[in-house]
């Protein structure tokens, strides 16, 4: 028997005072933040990081990239026809066209569905329970998108490397950044020294989050009202 199943009353309070913790540290860029970001915005990110920051200023997710995951190819084929891609048809798979991609579902805490956007664009849908949920939950954000007035957001994770990163600095989005662990020429890209030294990627923007939010507005001026809207 689990620790889960053996003390799930202790595991919940553990929980409640880690979040409580990590929000704490997130929290003093929170101001900041709701200034650089305005309420139209929407967030695309490749990663649960646009719903982070959406829970934070406790907003409605205008964007469906929330509660899932893309591999880096895919999400720079995603960003390059974004607007079709937003309309486009899931398809469900049992397989992940990436070996890294089964390895990551096998060793996740439940079972989880693997969307294909128009047959091409992988999704890993991390925090659904079924299909029927995470294609209906995709769409109905997805139609709430702001095409006008878009933040992208990039990580150096799921088998990204420097070529996704000029691709993605290549991008015709006047917002945009890419946090990874690496130094190079692109005005999109931001190093983050505290993973520097990691070999599959930067670490989990939900645990790490007060990370990602101190290079976020050491990145934009925070003190531009409306720097993204």
């Amino acid at each position: 028997m689990s620790i889960k199943d053996r003390f799930p009353r202790l595991l919940k309070s553990y929980r409640k005072l880690r979040d409580q913790i990590l929000y704490l540290r997130r929290s003093k860029f929170l101001p900041q933040i709701n200034r650089m970001i305005g309420p139209d915005v929407s967030i695309i990110c490749s990663n649960c990081f646009a719903g982070r920051i959406l829970q934070d200023l406790c907003r409605q997710y205008n964007t469906p990239t929330v509660g899932l995951v893309f591999w880096a190819p895919d999400y720079i084929e995603f960003l390059s026809n974004l607007e079709h891609y937003l309309k486009a048809e899931i398809i469900f798979t049992d397989k992940s066209k990436y070996p890294e991609g089964d390895e990551a579902r096998n060793s996740w805490h439940h079972w989880y569905p693997i969307g294909l956007l128009d047959g091409k664009v992988e999704i890993h849908f991390l925090h659904y329970y079924s299909e029927k949920e995470a294609a209906e939950k995709w769409h109905r954000r997805a139609a709430r998108v702001n095409l006008d007035n878009l933040f992208i957001i990039g990580m150096d994770q799921n088998l990204a490397t420097e070529k996704e990163i000029k691709a993605f600095d290549r991008l015709p989005f006047k917002n945009k950044i890419y946090f990874s662990r690496y130094t190079t020429n692109c005005d999109s890209n931001v190093y983050m020294p505290e993973f520097a030294n990691e070999k599959d990627g930067i670490g989990d923007p939900y645990k790490n989050g007060h990370l990602f939010y101190k290079h976020l507005v050491r990145h934009f001026n925070p003190y531009n009202i409306g720097a993204i809207n």
